[in-house]
């Protein structure tokens, strides 16, 4: 067989095979996201999952303001009305209301990457599989989901395939991106509109294109299939409205290239027709029920609404969070992968609109040039929706609002790859004076980019899934009775459960001995269930000073909230693994107590006893630890920065323990790092345990002697507040607050992040206790 013959078969082998295999790992894929993802956990499933019922077992559309739950009543109904179909047999047994028990901590330190807290509610056996009743409802739902997005893969591949018929790899790699997006597989494997809004604009993207390089031009059954298809898009979700500008600017391009003004005018005529059958009634609907046609209004005011010429910088700060969500963002958010994955991708995604950019000025012929300005077109038009609705929503900032551009996104950033390899081969090899066949090198170009990402992005949807998404989900290790455990012990709450082992470390010294202010206490629980619990209940960690006062604290359910003491069943053994985090303004040195417990939310805690059965009080005490202060020059070294013009490096107080007719002296240390303009007052609060302040005062620094607005850049400055304590305040632990606000507009100033962010305009010192 000849070379020429053997890669024409390879080529036929892979146009047969190649986006079949794709499409066949997305549908793995997918059911794996789908079964790791527990129900309701993705962004707003829960609602959308009531408008699937409520569609299904009341045959109607949910009224927006006119529900006893919110049911996502403002969207277009043809995603549900899919969905419902499958499932309206289903017996569920429960109210479409009904709630699943929330997590009151979920989302604790929602920023971070882990699996601390990461799920919004506590998940049985009601899910397991067997499925019946809801969850049977909610996957079949999930599988209708995954089907649609299947459909977007496919047409990214065919719009490939008719932009650039001899490209395979483009085509499959573009598929591919899409396909193998973390976020996009996600959100194909939950209950929401989105999908089928990509498949919408995928759709359109597809017949425009198609259109774009028809040689016989425009007719009136143009008209009908971009009106079917945009009807279609507006029952799907509102904001492809905007894609009648990317239909109409096809059309009017065709009409004026081979000038059929009288065709532009029945194919005009054929849309807007097709279109109001289609969809036109939902407009009539939302007219009659809420006084136009969108119902954007009502949503308003359910969901909150930002002001445009105010929210500007808000948007745009919010971009870089737009961004990661459309790659891998799961949950409501909470779920984030590491910072230099999505580093990765900006640079791939810079990478291929730059060589896009570069392909479409230089070498690209007609047909290829006009298919990539409308996919320009179709990828800037989604990102100004996207951002102008980061200006009106406080939900904007998020990447699946601009998924109907996704395949056209996807082909831009293979052809871009491609074209600036092969941008970089052709300069090298020119220096060089080698002669090559150009459009050999271009196809090669394309062939690895395709490869690369494909790969790439086939490792990255298995890394987000299987080291992510699925450890935020998973209940806690397990051990079993012969293992060596640290700190072997054998203490029992209430006969329940009992505490065989822990380990405490610090990353101070790895062994527990010394702490410093801001650092964590990684802690590890070996616990051995003897008898199920009637209910569920709560475990806290707490660090006690000398006095008794906490400095810091934790509560969750077990397993960080994957393992509620409602699922324990006698005999289970599995490891907590919780990290405590230290104040910065822990006050130093100090000896500190680091205790556990469980309790019964609101009512008692469980009572603590030894293998003898002696009673050890509500709590048990692991270790002790010295608390002592970070390197400074002042007491308690701070590196609060207040609005980037004034530090507090350092505080102390005269006492932490406060007897009768005592008052409390808190002095600040502050410096200055800038020359100063703003005249600001500090305020000083002494809190009680619910929040109510029992003692306060408010001047400028000094007394009124050094007010901010004349210190200059580098200014150390020594500002003492006392506290008066009047007769009869409840013994207890109160803590200290203070807050630097503007004098002229009574604003208090935010503090400010390494990176920028603002953290709180209130900074909470260390606890002091009143005795009396």
């Amino acid at each position: 067989m000849t070379g020429s013959a053997s890669n024409n078969q390879d080529k036929r082998i892979l146009q047969r095979w190649g986006i079949v295999t794709v499409l066949v790992i997305f549908l793995g894929l997918a059911g794996a996201y789908s079964l790791i993802n527990p129900l309701q956990e993705a962004t707003d499933e829960l609602r959308h999952y009531r408008f699937v019922r409520i569609l299904g077992t009341e045959g109607r559309l949910p009224v927006q303001g006119q529900e006893p739950c919110r049911a996502q009543g403002h969207h277009p109904p043809l995603f549900y009305a899919l969905a419902a179909l499958p499932t309206a047999w289903i017996e569920t047994d429960s109210d479409i209301c009904a709630t699943p028990v929330e997590n009151p901590f979920w989302a604790y330190r929602y920023w971070e990457v882990g699996r601390d807290n990461k799920a919004q509610y506590l998940h049985g056996q009601d899910e397991s599989f067997p499925w019946y009743g809801d969850a049977l409802a909610a996957h079949i739902a999930r599988g209708v989901n995954i089907l649609l997005g299947a459909l977007v893969v496919f047409l990214t591949w065919a719009t490939g395939k008719i932009i650039w018929p001899r490209k395979d790899f483009l085509a499959i790699g573009a598929a591919a991106l899409v396909a193998f997006n973390p976020m996009f597989l996600y959100l194909s494997a939950a209950i929401n509109n989105d999908i089928i809004a990509a498949l919408a604009g995928a759709a359109i993207t597809y017949a425009c294109i198609r259109l774009l390089i028809n040689p016989r031009g425009l007719n009136w059954r143009w008209g009908a299939v971009l009106g079917l298809l945009f009807g279609a898009a507006l029952m799907s979700k509102f904001n492809l409205a905007a894609t009648i500008l990317l239909i109409e600017a096809a059309i009017t391009w065709i009409a004026w290239k081979k000038r059929q003004w009288r065709e532009w005018i029945t194919a005009n005529v054929a849309l807007f027709s097709v279109t109001l059958l289609v969809s036109g009634w939902w407009f009539i609907r939302n007219q009659m029920l809420y006084g136009e046609p969108t119902g954007f209004r009502q949503v308003t005011k359910l969901w909150g609404v930002r002001d445009p010429l105010d929210s500007l910088g808000l948007a745009l700060s919010e971009v870089p969070y737009a961004f990661t969500t459309l790659w891998g963002r799961f949950g409501f958010g909470q779920i984030p992968l590491p910072t230099i994955i999505y580093n990765l991708l900006l640079a791939l995604t810079l990478l291929g609109l730059i060589g896009a950019v570069l392909g479409f000025i230089g070498r690209s012929k007609d047909r290829e040039r006009w298919s990539l300005a409308f996919l320009f077109a179709n990828v800037i038009l989604f990102t100004l929706v996207l951002f102008n609705y980061m200006l009106v929503s406080p939900a904007g900032p998020n990447g699946r609002f601009f998924f109907p551009a996704i395949s056209s996104f996807a082909l831009l950033i293979l052809y871009g790859l491609g074209h600036l390899i092969y941008t970089i081969g052709f300069w090298i090899v020119n220096r060089r004076g080698i002669a090559f066949q150009e459009e050999g090198v271009m196809n090669n170009a394309t062939k690895y980019s395709g490869l690369v990402v494909s790969l790439g992005m086939f490792s990255l949807a298995l890394v987000a899934l299987f080291a992510y998404l699925g450890p935020a989900y998973a209940r806690p290790r397990s051990f079993s009775a012969d293992d060596d455990l640290p700190n072997p012990v054998i203490i029992n709450f209430d006969q329940l459960v009992s505490l065989v082992g822990y380990k405490v470390t610090t990353s101070e010294d790895g062994i527990s001995q010394t702490l410093l202010p801001g650092e964590p206490l990684d802690i590890e629980l070996y616990w051995q269930v003897n008898n199920r619990p009637p209910g569920n209940y709560l475990l806290f960690v707490h660090l006690l000073d000398q006095y008794g006062s906490i400095v810091a604290q934790r509560d969750t359910h077990p397993g960080l909230g994957n393992f509620p003491s409602s699922q324990w069943r006698s005999g289970d053994r599995f490891v907590e693994e919780i990290r405590l985090y230290t104040p910065e303004t822990a006050y130093t040195p100090s000896k500190v107590r680091l205790s556990v417990g469980l309790y019964d939310p609101g009512a008692y805690r469980l009572a603590v006893t030894d293998i003898n059965g002696l009673y050890l009080g509500d709590a048990f005490e692991l270790t002790s630890l010295n608390l002592k202060p970070k390197d400074g020059e002042y007491p308690n070294p701070q590196d609060q920065n207040f609005n980037n013009e004034i530090k507090l490096i350092g505080y102390e107080y005269d006492r932490q323990v406060i007897n009768e007719n005592q008052d409390l002296e808190v002095t600040l240390y502050w410096q200055s790092l800038d020359n100063i303009e703003t005249d600001y007052i500090v305020q000083v609060d002494l809190l009680s345990g619910d929040g109510q302040i029992v003692s306060s005062t408010n001047s400028r620094p000094k007394n009124g002697d050094s007010p901010t607005n004349t210190w200059k850049k580098g200014d150390l400055i020594e500002d003492i507040h006392i506290l008066t304590i009047e007769p009869g305040t409840p013994a207890g632990s109160y803590l200290v607050d203070i807050s630097l606000i503007d004098a002229e507009t009574n604003r208090a100033q935010n503090i400010v992040a390494d990176d920028g962010h603002w953290i709180d305009n209130n900074l909470i010192l260390a606890p002091i206790r009143i005795d009396q």
